[in-house]
């Protein structure tokens, strides 16, 4: 599924963790809309590296078998 970026929402969360489940590699720990930012474009979001990039540096390492994509 594709969607249109339009919309920038800030989400609020505790914690990003690799995850196996999602095809990204990472989950949102009780994320949740903090607010939404009209303000802002798309292009001025934040993409999947960045959350791979809140990933503890063990889990972050391309040479961790635990870590996305590896």
């Amino acid at each position: 599924m594709l969607v249109r970026p339009e919309l920038v929402v800030e989400i609020a969360l505790d914690g990003v963790q690799s995850s196996t489940r999602y095809p990204g590699g990472v989950a949102l720990r009780f994320a949740r809309v903090k607010r939404y930012r009209p303000d802002k474009g798309a292009n001025e979001a934040d993409v999947i590296d960045d959350l791979r990039a809140l990933l503890p540096s063990a889990q972050n390492r391309p040479d961790d078998p635990g870590a996305p994509g590896a």
